[in-house]
């Protein structure tokens, strides 16, 4: 039942990320490292609920000077650890799979960084798997290196280096499906840069969204999700802001792109644009928006759709299309 699809679709999500989707390249001076990059790794089960702050040392030499720098117990490597970037939380999180779960209450972290406001590690197993977070005060973007038994990160803020920026809001757990396939599927094109509004069931408030748009210089907003709409309509549906207009490239430019890059991506019927009149989200983003609905939850064909992880992928695909397309659209007009 796509009920119970949708209430372990999180789960599922970070197993498929840790199992396939790619990986982050960072060189040091003397080797390459290899992180997985987790989108969503909340299957994890913590052992008791509860959260401790890590000890942050200031720097006494030039280890954590504009850095952050995180200890790691002896023989773990590169394929035990995650990472997560919680964009709308202004968090930068990381999964290590460590020998013994009290390590950090005993290691501090190393940094003069004025952005890290916080750091706290929650145990997940008995085994030695914590869960490392750490609170940032605005959005960031990092590299992370690995040194001795040791991981350096350094933050910078969100520049005009990315010619083209999107930032995607999955709704619900459909959407939070599509994400590690949007992501594989751009992994290979450098001039697109994607944040996400959450990688798991919290959403951002209206304050949090107007300033990630804001922060991250997005050029287009995007909602992912299905619908529910009257049993007999069965089909892809995009909604777009009709309140305010955007000359040239816009609201329905956008929309078009995703409903046609979408419905060539899964050959299923095309439902057609419609204004998105009681989205508080599109109607309030001042650059071009769109709400990609794959589905009907009330339908039954879409309903069985919706259980296929090959129609899910196969929409994300699409929606990937859909960007690439808008975004050779709007810089060719630009020329």
């Amino acid at each position: 039942m796509i009920e119970k699809r949708l209430r372990f679709t999180a789960i599922l999500t970070g197993i498929f990320v840790l199992i396939s989707l790619g990986v982050m390249f960072f060189r040091t001076v003397t080797k390459s490292v290899i992180i997985a990059a987790a989108e969503n790794a909340s299957f994890y089960k913590e052992v008791d609920g509860k959260e401790y702050l890590l000890e942050v040392s200031a720097p006494t030499g030039d280890k954590g000077q504009g850095t952050l720098v995180i200890p790691l117990e002896g023989g773990v490597n590169s394929d035990r650890i995650t990472l997560e970037e919680k964009h709308g939380q202004h968090q930068f999180v990381l999964y290590i799979d460590g020998k013994s779960a009290d390590f950090y209450s005993k290691n501090a972290v190393i940094t003069d960084l004025e952005c890290v406001q916080q750091g706290t590690f929650t145990p997940l197993n008995e085994k030695g798997l914590v869960r490392l977070t750490f609170q940032l005060d605005g959005l960031y973007e990092n590299e992370t290196s690995m040194g001795d038994r040791e991981i350096v990160v350094s933050f910078k803020e969100p520049s005009d280096d990315y010619e083209n920026v999107v930032v995607i809001d999955p709704v619900d757990e459909i959407g939070l499906e599509m994400i590690p396939y949007i992501r594989n599927y751009l992994n290979d094109k450098a001039d697109i840069k994607i944040y996400y509004t959450t990688l798991d069931e919290r959403r951002l408030n209206a304050e949090e969204l107007k300033t990630l748009l804001a922060d991250s210089h997005a050029d287009y907003f995007i909602q992912l999700g299905i619908d529910e709409t009257v049993e007999s309509e069965s089909g892809i549906r995009t909604y777009y802001n009709d309140k305010f207009f955007i000359r040239g490239f816009g609201n329905i430019q956008l929309a078009d792109k995703l409903e046609m890059g979408v419905v060539s991506a899964t050959e299923y019927k095309a439902l057609g644009l419609a204004a998105a009149t009681d989205n508080e989200e599109l109607q309030a983003s001042v650059v071009p928006s769109a709400f990609v609905t794959i589905g009907n939850l009330n339908n039954r064909v879409d309903h069985d759709k919706l259980e296929k992880s090959s129609y899910i992928e196969k929409c994300s695909q699409g929606v990937a299309d859909g960007i690439i397309a808008a975004f050779n659209e709007t810089n060719l007009e630009q020329q």
